[in-house]
């Protein structure tokens, strides 16, 4: 078994295996996409775009927010590299005794120790007591690959939080691997076992997925044979039909060219006659939509900047001019189209026969009239596939703000029988003198035993605290940190904050009271707190919610069942302890119990959502959420939604929101914070 092994790793260890795909050199910090192809850090970073990367192999997407530095390292790889390396320097010198002034050559290797040995060290680190039982061994052996196995197995990985500390434990709890002092601060309370273990109970499933991928490459080589048998018999019927093809045009096409003529000439005088309806349409429709656009403009600003008597005096005339637009009937554009209809006869029957014939309106065609219903007005088409366009106006694009989105959340709400729109309160002070950078509002949460919201200020690494009625009340310096801060949720009198991986605990003063290791390896982690109970933290492609208490223990999870393939977002927990999240992958509002029980699934298909960001929920379990430029109110039992409020591009799309009683918390990317009253 240990040849076999052997002679497996010297397989793997050739300069070919070793070497990235994409610039031919050697791996520098090789990373590993979720399809198993690995490639250098530097190489994968100009195919990030959008926060996504594609395999330049597989071609397979994946999600990559913070560029190729957030993807895994390929530590198998760089375990090769190291044994690789070591045995690529053919000019060894003694590390003991070799100085500036005298290179000894080495003749040995220490593979406990890797001390390169020349012969008289060699000698002397076996009569040592200290290295007494180092196994040491010919250099020319150790380069010929002969121990490459025990080299491997004596290779360490080392702990990124303490880098003396090589990875001998793994943790169950939090699904990672950890080092001793790991062990004994963070994950003293954590279920623990050694690394020996977790292999051991790992190794059978992992060897159980290798071994259900031979079925898998048997179906797909029959598969393939079948592929290639039907590629055999369809390039023989090809070319059947293809030389009966051709016979067929050589008989036919001295009288078809002689009927081509007559029927163009005949199409072009028909074609004429509607073009010169259609464009007397076209005016039409084109000075009905000039009165509205300056209709709509001109109540816009009066409703803007107009003083409160102007507004009242001008609704009446704006009511008629509207009620007269809508009463105006657009034409009614019936599908004037002709039927081609060919006879394929025989070619001894062509000169009995017309091949094509054109059915005109008012003649009989040869298949059934069908009536298209769109919205209130008919459309009269010969066949589905004419796709005429009637007067009908189309859908408002959803990130166009007009009175059309706004209508359509009036008849949703007052189908539902609980309107509410946001009314525009105030704004809060973002520019306090000691703002170095525009506000960067990443999280929202409040303060409620001393009245006060806080805001995460990301791009000033600071937690902004303002009174209710929006007057700056100081600041809380974030801990400094090598990474953003994210999510923020105050628990008692405890402020948590995200950063990447990790879980900070503050006090009310910015002093940090304990950090704590999160799962997964996203990042960014958005947070919510229920009471002074514990911080709900969503674990992105996970799917679960880690519940940590103010002391900074786990004290639960909360996993959906049978749920799989998304990535939480934004989460929010209300006062029945139900748990709502953001789908960033599956564009979906999810809302579940502790248990993990589905309760709801709002998606895109029976609602109003089209990309579902933050959310946040009031203290009747009505779920708000930011989608666009929209935000989107579901009632608990309302699966359509309503809009309650529309923001227009100029003022900054929103990005956070959070609400407390009727008090609705926009935060936008431009850096302002709105207050809306609901």
């Amino acid at each position: 078994m240990a040849t076999q092994s052997s002679t497996s790793l010297q397989d793997l260890i050739r300069e070919d295996f070793l070497s990235c795909k994409i610039c031919y050199d050697l791996y520098v910090v090789p990373k590993i996409l979720p399809c198993l192809h690995t490639y250098c850090q530097k190489c994968l970073e100009p195919l990030v775009e959008n926060g996504t990367i594609q395999c330049p192999e597989c071609r397979l997407q994946s999600e990559c927010p913070g560029g190729s530095v957030g993807l895994k390292t390929n530590f198998f790889i760089n375990g090769l590299l190291e044994l690789f390396q070591m045995k690529r320097n053919k000019d060894l010198e003694c590390t003991i005794c070799s100085s500036a002034q005298k290179v000894v050559a080495a003749t040995a290797r220490c593979l406990d120790c890797k001390d390169l040995l020349c012969q008289i060290c060699s000698q002397g680190h076996c009569c040592s007591r200290l290295t007494l039982h180092h196994k040491v061994v010919s250099l020319e052996e150790f380069l010929a690959g002969h121990y490459d196995t025990e080299v491997r197995v004596l290779q360490e990985m080392w702990c990124q939080d303490h880098p003396q500390e090589a990875l001998r434990f793994f943790c169950d709890t939090c699904s990672m691997s950890i080092c001793r002092d790991c062990r004994l601060l963070d994950h003293f309370q954590h279920k623990v076992v050694s690394m020996s273990s977790a292999v051991q109970r790992e190794r059978p499933t992992v060897e159980q997925l290798i071994n259900s991928l031979q079925g898998t490459i048997t179906c797909i080589s029959e598969q393939e044979k079948a592929v290639e048998e039907a590629m055999d018999k369809l390039k023989v019927e090809s070319e059947r039909v293809k030389e009966k093809i051709c016979k067929y045009v050589e008989d036919i096409t001295t009288y078809i060219f002689a009927q081509k003529e007559c029927a163009l000439t005949k199409l072009n005088v028909f074609l004429t006659e509607q073009l010169e309806r259609f464009c007397l349409a076209q005016k039409e429709l084109q000075s009905q939509k000039d009165k509205a656009m300056n209709t709509q403009e001109f109540s816009q600003r009066i409703l803007c900047v107009g003083k409160d008597y102007e507004i009242l005096h001008l609704e009446g005339m704006i009511r008629n001019r509207v009620e007269e637009l809508r009463a105006h009937r657009l034409p009614q554009l019936q599908s004037q189209i002709p039927e081609l209809a060919i006879a394929w006869d025989e070619p001894q029957q062509l000169s009995e026969a017309s091949i094509f014939s054109l059915v005109f309106p008012g003649e009989q065609p040869t298949r059934d009239v069908q009536q298209l219903e769109l919205g209130s007005e008919s459309l009269t088409s010969l066949g589905e596939e004419s796709g005429e366009v009637t007067g009908t106006p189309s859908d408002s694009d959803e990130d166009s703000f007009t009175s059309e989105s706004d209508s359509h959340s009036q008849s949703s709400s007052s189908s539902t029988g609980c309107s509410r729109r946001a009314e525009y309160a105030y704004s809060f002070d973002q520019d306090p003198p000691h703002t170095k950078q525009k506000p960067n509002i990443t999280g929202i949460s409040f303060m409620h035993h001393s009245g006060q919201v806080v805001l995460l200020d990301q791009a000033n690494a600071e937690i902004k605290q303002y009174s209710y009625g929006g007057d700056s009340e100081g600041v809380i310096p974030l801990p400094t940190s090598d990474s953003v801060f994210y999510g923020i949720a105050v628990c008692g009198k405890i402020l948590a904050c995200s950063s990447e991986t990790h879980l900070f605990f503050l006090n009310l003063d910015g002093l940090v009271l304990r950090k704590v290791q999160m799962r997964g390896s996203a990042l960014s982690y958005p947070l919510a707190s229920y009471g002074d109970s514990y911080v709900a933290v969503s674990e992105g492609t996970l799917c679960s919610i880690s519940l940590y208490s103010p002391s900074g223990a786990c004290v639960g999870r909360v996993r959906p069942d049978n749920y799989y393939g998304g990535k939480f977002l934004f989460i929010a927990v209300n006062s029945w302890e139900e748990f709502v999240v953001s789908d960033f992958i599956k564009k979906q509002i999810v809302v579940m119990k502790k248990s993990g029980i589905v309760l709801n699934v709002l998606k895109p298909s029976t609602s109003l959502l089209t990309k579902p960001f933050s959310v946040c929920v009031d203290e009747d379990r009505n779920i708000f959420v930011i989608d666009q430029f929209k935000v989107i109110q579901f009632s608990p039992d309302d699966e359509t939604g309503k809009v309650v409020f529309s923001g227009q591009c100029p003022m900054g799309r929103p990005r956070v929101l959070a609400i407390d009683s009727n008090n609705l918390f926009i935060a936008r990317e431009d850096g302002n914070t709105n207050v809306f009253w609901l």
